[in-house]
């Protein structure tokens, strides 16, 4: 039988989650040295049965890897790919996500699905810092729309950081990504569980956007459109 990669991802997840905000360091190393690993028999959505296997791994420079892997649990053998999602815990106890970037044909999946706003500054720019230890900055004229792009009753408005007219973002507090692209053109889409979507084109002058984290990643939209990456 074909793993519903859906259901074993919402799984994944929702103990990725409930792990990373109990987990500690020490005990994640012990874990580790001894490999030792949890598991849990589940029943999905689908009402299929489920394997919730945990684990940890060296993930190099003082981290560690938490890994959940979801299977379909299965009498006579398992089935033959697992699903798995994954957080790096640093010796500080800070939990990040490991970078996972997709290149298609014309734009790059941005690894921030799942990141939660925790905090926004305002300067000549405007920040939106992730739960992910990642960080979306913008530093030109940007779109947040409420509603599908394509409804008639959608509502735009504009963000203008370098004049401080960024109130209608203060609303992101709190969302979680569930969509982040960079075209390859230099436009960044952002969609929120809110609904809310927040667009930025190239400037032909500045640098209109640029991300960094989680580890070393960054993005930069170049002036007059285009992306510059550094990974």
């Amino acid at each position: 039988m074909k793993l519903n990669e859906k259901v074993a991802a919402g799984i994944a997840e929702e103990y990725l989650d409930r792990w990373r905000r109990v987990a500690r360091y020490d005990e994640l190393a012990v874990m580790e040295e001894n490999g030792d690993k949890d598991w849990e028999n589940v029943t999905g959505e689908d009402g299929q049965e489920y394997k919730v296997l945990a684990y940890v791994l060296p993930h190099g420079d003082g981290t560690l890897r938490m890994v959940i892997s979801v299977n379909l649990r299965r009498m006579d053998h398992a089935a033959a790919d697992p699903l798995t999602r994954e957080a790096v815990m640093r010796s500080d106890g800070a939990v990040t996500t490991p970078a996972d970037l997709a290149e298609l044909k014309d734009r790059w999946l941005l690894p921030y699905r799942g990141m939660q706003v925790v905090q926004i500054r305002v300067s000549y720019q405007l920040t939106l810092l992730l739960d992910g230890d990642a960080a979306v900055n913008i530093e030109t004229t940007a779109t947040l729309t409420s509603g599908s792009l394509s409804a008639s009753d959608a509502e735009s408005v504009q963000l203008v950081p370098e004049r401080q007219e960024v109130v209608p973002a203060l609303a992101l507090f709190g969302a979680t990504i569930v969509s982040s692209v960079a075209f390859k053109s230099g436009a960044l889409r952002l969609v929120f569980d809110t609904g809310t979507h927040l667009n930025v084109k190239p400037d032909c002058h500045y640098e209109a956007w640029s991300t960094c984290g989680p580890d070393d990643v960054r993005f930069v939209c170049l002036p007059g459109g285009g992306l510059s990456i550094f990974r």
